[in-house]
């Protein structure tokens, strides 16, 4: 179902007449006169106060908006910082394998840096960490900007062995660094701001705007870094050290409001007026329109979204070891809303925390005699880092497993990987988990191959490869070859792989051949619910001749619940 069938104009629920939205109805009808009296006084009252506030209020926001977008720029600054006084410092053979080691190391550590360029003089040695002499040149003889210091900096560089993934190449003396492009703010996503990102030299007095619209800023004014009008909106810079680079904030809408301020103000009176008076005459059914953050709040509240299941397979032995847990919504209506829909709203509107646990109460519900009889079998369940801070997070644990008789080597917990700048904060208590025996996953893993040093740091158990690369498989494409190195990668590291989005066998026998050997996608089931998932797992074992359930789950799968699966 599309994000569009959700859409706030078309989420409506009829409800009962006793229901309390309805009371409020009546009330309201049986004091529309006195509403009608207070209606003009009280919109103009409160328009104008709002505008008054919206003013000094916006400039309050922007300019706090302004310091949360520069403070990754400056930690990202200070990597690059970092990263070119170690590579000036290295006295190795340029191109020699100490030298490649070096260069792999410090991409290795990074979280930005996706490779390092070693070039040589004139006609010298070219080589880079990922992959060795072969190192292709640069995009072009000129750069797209050149800083005070020297750097010359070059956009939208494709990597030697993704193209189509876009990096910043960022070069110093013989040394060049591809570095991740930076990710929109979150003040920006929401429309709230319009940005734009402009580098600097003063020293030529040349600028370029790398990001977003040109502000229309004299240099001058940018560097001073405050926060002003411009031409009725408001803008706000700041500026990384030395002014290299400034990020302008702009307020939307602002300038639009101030020029029809009056005629805002004579519509709001007369909108309410109308309101007013035609509150009588209005249906429950006007009152009764519902949004689907609303429908969702009232969902969790009442705990009607559920759990499907999705088994990881041993492709070794076709035993299916262990599974997934997956929330699922049904409204009343028979529709099902995906989780890409209502995961993200569930997320904005703080009810994340309140899915986790009624996710593993449900867990522990579904799962819970077929665990206690069955030791060897595990549920994951996708959690956030606020979540393992949660004191109603461990809590839930204790009440559903331990005091259920649920081991916690049955119950791990499946972080995703976009989420792995946030984990910092969390790592004492992911290392408590993983010390009373829960297995830490990464999810979805693959967006950031190169950058794997956080999965020692975090003592990960088992990484689950996206299906991206999954679905590369046999095509011959440069991302295939990604796919050994990150195999390789995980088991220098003691990380086991779970393969996602297994759908044909070659995918089976590719990763078969290269030594992973845990499973999951529609090639063995669909995402189950619990009670079909336990019978096709007890089906499985009563006809296996060898270990429980042993190259038996796919065949009794299609055959003992392919209708609901």
């Amino acid at each position: 179902m599309s994000r569009a069938d959700f859409h706030p104009s078309n989420s409506t629920i009829s409800r009962r007449d006793n229901d309390p939205e309805a009371s409020v109805l009546g009330q309201m009808v049986s004091n529309r006169r006195r509403i009608i009296a207070c209606s003009a006084l009280g919109i103009v009252v409160t328009i104008a106060v709002l505008c008054a506030f919206l003013i000094a209020d916006e400039q309050r926001k922007i300019r706090t908006a302004a310091a949360t977008v520069i403070s990754r720029p400056l930690e990202r600054v200070a990597e690059v910082n970092a990263a070119f006084a170690e590579l000036h410092a290295l006295d190795a053979q340029p191109c020699s394998a100490t030298h490649l080691e070096a260069l792999r190391s410090i991409a290795f550590r990074s979280a930005i840096i996706r490779d390092v360029v070693y070039q040589g003089e004139g006609a010298g040695p070219r080589c880079n960490g990922n992959i060795g002499a072969a190192a292709s040149s640069l995009p072009s003889d000129s750069p797209d900007f050149t800083t005070e210091t020297g750097r010359r900096i070059w956009r939208n560089v494709d990597l030697p062995l993704s193209p189509g993934v876009k990096s910043t190449l960022v070069k110093e003396g013989a040394y060049e660094l591809l570095i991740a492009p930076e990710k929109q703010p979150a003040t920006v996503e929401d429309g709230r701001y319009a940005l734009s990102v402009v580098l600097l030299n003063s020293a030529t007095g040349t600028m370029l705007v790398v990001r977003g619209a040109d502000p229309g800023i004299a240099q001058p004014l940018l560097i001073s870094g405050s926060t002003y009008w411009l031409r009725g909106d408001i803008i706000s810079v700041a500026c990384l050290p030395g002014q290299v680079t400034c990020y302008v904030l702009k307020a939307r809408g602002l300038a639009v409001l101030m020029s029809n301020l009056m005629l805002l103000i004579f519509t709001g009176i007369l909108a309410g007026i109308g309101v007013a008076l035609g509150v009588a005459s209005w249906s429950a059914r006007g009152y009764r329109m519902r949004t689907i953050d609303a429908l969702l709040r009232e969902a969790v509240a009442k705990k009607e979204l559920f759990m499907h299941y999705q088994p990881i397979v041993d492709n070794r032995t076709g035993e299916a070891v262990s599974a997934e847990a997956l929330m699922r919504w049904t409204l009343k209506t028979g529709e099902s809303v995906s989780p890409a829909v209502f995961i993200p709203i569930a997320e904005a509107n703080d009810l994340i925390g309140k899915l986790t646990l009624l996710a593993l109460q449900r867990v522990s519900e579904d799962f819970g005699d077929f665990l206690r009889t069955h030791k060897n079998f595990k549920i994951s369940v996708n959690v956030v880092p606020a979540d393992m801070m949660d004191s109603s997070f461990h809590q839930s644990l204790q009440h559903h497993f331990v005091e259920a008789g649920i081991a916690p080597t049955q119950l791990a917990f499946e972080l995703t990987e976009r989420t792995s700048a946030r984990l910092e904060s969390a790592v004492t208590v992911m290392l408590e988990l993983g010390g009373r025996g829960h297995e830490i996953y990464i999810d979805d893993f693959g967006t950031g191959y190169a950058n794997l040093s956080y999965l020692s740091d975090l003592k990960v158990d088992k990484i689950k490869l996206d299906k991206k690369f999954t679905d590369t498989v046999g095509t011959g494409t440069l991302r295939e070859r990604i796919v050994p190195s990150v195999i390789e990668l995980a088991r220098e590291l003691g990380v086991e792989i779970i393969v996602e989005g297994v759908e044909s066998n070659a995918q089976v026998e590719y990763f078969r051949d290269r030594g992973v050997h845990l499973m999951q996608g529609w090639f063995y089931a669909r995402p189950l619910p619990a009670e079909a998932l336990i019978r096709t797992l007890e089906a499985a074992q009563a006809h296996s001749n060898a270990s429980p359930w042993a190259g038996q789950f796919r065949r009794f799968a299609e055959v003992c619940c392919g209708e609901e699966s």
